[in-house]
């Protein structure tokens, strides 16, 4: 939990209590004389992020705000991925940082907070906070918890990232105007409807007032704009032939290492999208500069996603000849590509009206009143909500000798098809109308949280022992309604794409020459509207409109109590946390042919210790050392026990995800030594080595097989999260950071850069196979990176600086099977490069040109023998901006 500031405008309590606390003792660098700004942009930076290292109680790192306010960098998520240790996962590899990962570890086991309080989440399922709903002026830092005390929230195996926003205070309590601006665009552009240009502006405010300026407020308002389109070429699914016989083999019965393979579908994805992002921030404060301040808070955040989504597909027709076991409709099979005589095709529009939205009011006081007795309170009711209205429309061209093709392969790259008919594919005319429908998902969750601390000779500043203790309580209720209203078509349906058909194409860069065919959404509507009587209802609807919806509520009681001891180089910490947990959750069973309400629950409680030591070698050396138990409470859509039964309108495959309320939360072990150097207020050098034993890890597996589904056997998938025994962890982290090269002859002096690495070294757990006996251990800790790195160069000279970022990642394992392991997937390696330029016209405007992907990365996602076959690649392309930084 966080503890609020004391002097300087930064807020100081306990050390112990709060490690965030800590860090804000030390006055923050001059940004600015009467004259001229002194320190600016990413070196400023850089010298906060070593004065809160050497601060911060715990071992930590940060992201500072720059002298106008601000994050220098595209929003909050960007920014993070500077930080050592840190990188985010995209929004569906889409270009936005949505979710933290900490170390490598997934989201899941991370804690995202804004001054100490955990917010609910504004996504489906899971208990993350999407970090592309926060608008980075709000950060005045973003410190980042490796290492845990009693007083910390125990959900945070990974670690915690706990947003600071800016005080009335800071800075002396003087009046403070700053912001930005920009505008610019991506070289990937919206295909369909009227385009504008992508940008942002953000502007926060603060003032303090009334007698002897004991009064404070801060005023935040920020709009995002992304204006853009993707595209995903995807290669679904492979088929293994025997290379000296041709006859088909299927993983995992056969080996299938020196296979040839062979794609059986195509497919494209287009998607355009504007999306943007709404967010106003207020806080009013009191200090009465003695012994009490307080501070009332109140924001709103909203993220809004106008998607349209074209699809075109092509599935080669799969029947095997059983007397030959081989695939009927393949011929020629070679390494490099083969024949395809029979196949299908198909045309999709999805439309996408998401709105995400995160809403809060927040009080906390503190009291101290002497210098050695520090207490303070507070509560916050929050609320989250996530809404998204779908429209579907599909076309198919059944299987026929007409869509037969030639294709390539090269094995890790897109697979080119081409027809002998090229004119059937592309022919709107031969595309009949299969489905028209809607759904939408509306989430909401509160969550009502309060806490309290007392500290005892705590401070940072105290010498010999003290006691801190503390209570916390949350309790929150999510629900969850899913809608759906699906119209197939009739069999005497005569209802073809060609009047549905956009004017608009799209030709993919991997196409050849290929055109896409889009479905205009109007007019798609207008054609079912004209048309019901060609359409029935689906009668899964009824089903659809209970099977997924679930409400969920989670009541979380916690205590702590701890003692420290600290002499002048040393400090000892130890605490005890209890955290009690009660859940229940509610949704709708199929029992004999009906849906009906069924609640199960249950509750567990935890006692966490935690330990930590604090040694001043020398005043550059410290040494650190830590340990404690954490918790990983599972997603809320794990949690419900529910079955959501899903066929694909493309493929007509079959999946059922089905949630596990009898799901035990990971626990885990943490073990924690660094040490760090710093060479003076320019230079620090530092390394940390970490070990952690998580039991019942939590993955969510794949299992398929064929049994009777809707009154027919079929090939079913079921997706359910499950208790995958025990993980380990141990990893190292080296960081350097070097504000300003003092050592080299002018002007090369203004050269600086920050860089680190995380590598892990896991033992991923284990999962039982499909035949509930066999056990494989994974390839990988699930969403996870093995390798993290991040370096940033920059150059300061006069009122230039110029910046560029480099961040990489290694392969990330994000879906898991249990009949066979070849069904794995995995994010390849990425490589990410962002560059800025900045001219400071005076001390009060700054001109800013940034670009970000100039490498053109794009992400892949890949599966099959040795993760070698590419399944996905989605090119989001570069964006380049231009705009202003201005303080008053």
């Amino acid at each position: 939990m966080k503890l609020f500031t004391i002097r300087r405008g930064l807020l100081l309590l306990s050390t112990a209590l709060s490690p965030a606390a800590y860090a804000q003792e030390v006055s923050p660098v001059p940004a600015e004389s009467e004259e001229e700004i002194v320190v600016t942009g990413a070196r400023l930076q850089a010298v906060r992020e070593i004065e809160a290292k050497r601060a911060i109680s715990v071992i930590s790192d940060s992201i500072s705000s720059d002298e106008i306010g601000t994050l220098p960098d595209f929003g909050l998520g960007e920014a993070l991925t500077r930080v050592p240790g840190v990188s985010t996962i995209q929004n569906n590899a889409r270009g936005e940082a949505q979710f933290l990962s900490i170390r490598g570890l997934n989201a899941d086991y991370n804690l995202v907070q804004i001054d100490g309080v955990t917010l609910p989440a504004n996504e489906i399922g899971r208990r993350n906070v999407s970090m592309d709903v926060i608008p980075s002026s709000l950060a005045s830092r973003v410190e980042v918890y490796k290492s845990v005390t009693a007083a910390m929230n125990g959900n945070a195996i990974g670690g915690t990232a706990n947003l600071r926003t800016r005080s009335a205070f800071d800075g002396k309590g003087r009046s403070f105007l700053g912001g930005r601006f920009d505008i610019g665009e991506w070289d990937f552009k919206r295909t369909r409807g009227n385009r504008g240009p992508s940008g942002q502006a953000e502007l926060i405010a603060s003032t303090t007032f009334g007698p002897d300026r004991k009064f404070g407020v801060v005023v935040s308002g920020s709009y995002f704009r992304r204006d853009s389109a993707s595209l995903n070429s995807a290669t679904d699914n492979y088929l293994y032939f025997d290379p000296t016989t041709g006859v088909r083999l299927t993983s995992p019965a056969n080996d299938v290492s020196n296979a040839l393979v062979a794609p059986d579908r195509r497919r494209w994805l287009h998607y355009d999208n504007v999306r943007e992002r709404y967010g106003v921030f207020g806080k009013l404060e009191f200090d009465d500069h003695r012994m009490f301040k307080a501070a009332l808070t109140l924001a709103d955040f909203r993220h809004t996603n106008d998607e349209e989504r074209q699809s075109n597909l092509v599935t080669a027709n799969t029947g095997v000849t059983t007397a030959t076991n081989r695939y009927t409709n393949f011929t020629n099979v070679t390494a490099g590509g083969g024949n395809v005589g029979n196949a299908a095709a198909q045309v999709d529009l999805a439309e996408y009206d998401q709105t995400r939205r995160m809403r809060y009011a927040d009080f906390h006081g503190e009291l101290a009143p002497t210098d050695r007795i520090r207490a303070d309170f507070g509560v916050n009711y929050a609320i989250a909500t996530y809404r998204q209205d779908a429209t579907f429309a599909t076309y198919r061209i059944t299987n026929t000798p007409n869509l037969a093709y030639r294709y390539e392969i090269t094995p890790g790259k897109f697979t080119y098809f081409d027809f002998a008919n090229p004119a059937i594919v592309s022919g709107a005319a031969n595309y009949k109308q299969f489905e028209y429908g809607t759904n939408s998902d509306d989430n909401r969750e509160n969550a009502l949280t309060a806490r309290a601390n007392i500290g005892v000779n705590m401070g940072s500043d105290d010498r010999g022992f003290g006691l801190a203790a503390g209570a916390y309580g949350r309790f929150l209720d999510r629900r969850y309604d899913f809608a759906v209203d699906n119209f197939r078509n009739t069999a005497a349906s005569t209802l073809l794409l060609t009047p549905a058909l956009a004017s608009e194409s799209y030709a993919p860069y991997n196409g050849r020459g290929y055109r896409m065919l889009f479905v205009d959404p109007d007019a798609a509507r207008q054609a079912f509207d004209a048309n019901r009587g060609s359409f029935a209802a689906n009668p899964a609807n009824a089903g659809g409109n209970l099977q997924e919806d679930y409400r969920l509520t989670e009541d979380i009681a916690a205590a702590y109590l701890m003692a420290r001891y600290a002499t002048d180089t040393v400090r000892l910490t130890a605490g005890l946390r209890y955290e009690g947990t009660r859940l229940t959750t509610t949704s709708n069973s199929l029992r004999a042919g009906v849906y009906t309400p069924s609640q199960q629950g249950q509750s567990y409680r935890d006692w966490l210790p935690s330990a930590q030591a604090d040694w001043d070698v020398s005043d550059r050396l410290r040494l650190r050392a830590a340990f404690s138990r954490t918790l990983g409470r599972p997603n809320y859509d794990d949690l419900a026990a529910r079955e959501v039964v899903n066929v694909n309108s493309s493929t007509g495959a079959v999946s059922v995800t089905s949630g596990n309320p009898s799901l035990n939360p990971r626990r885990s072990d943490n073990y924690d030594i660094s040490i760090e150097y710093y060479v003076n207020n320019d230079v620090l050098f530092s390394a940390a080595a970490f070990a952690k034993r998580i039991d019942d890890e939590i993955v969510t597996v794949r299992n398929q097989a064929t049994e009777l589904f809707d009154g027919q056997q079929q090939l079913v998938t079921r997706i359910q999260p499950v208790n995958a025994g025990r993980a380990t962890v141990k990893g190292v982290e080296l960081n350097a950071v070097v504000a300003r090269m003092r050592f080299l002859p002018g002007p090369l002096d203004g050269f600086g850069f920050s860089a680190n690495l995380t590598l892990l070294d896991p033992t991923p757990p284990e999962v039982t196979l499909a035949d509930n006996v066999t056990r494989r251990r994974l390839s990988g800790l699930f969403e996870s990176a093995n390798t993290v790195a991040n370096v940033k160069l920059f150059y300061n000279t006069g009122p230039l600086m110029v910046q560029g970022a480099w961040n990489r990642l290694s392969p990330i394992l994000y879906s898991v099977s249990t009949t066979d392991p070849l069904q794995d997937r995995r994010y390849a390696t990425s490589d990410l490069f962002d560059a800025q330029i900045r001219l400071k016209l005076d001390r009060h405007w700054t001109i800013v040109a940034q670009g970000r992907n100039l490498t053109n990365f794009r992400p892949q996602r890949m599966f099959g023998p040795g993760f070698g076959l590419l399944r996905e690649e989605i090119d989001n392309g570069r964006a380049f901006y231009i705009g202003a930084l201005v303080r008053y």
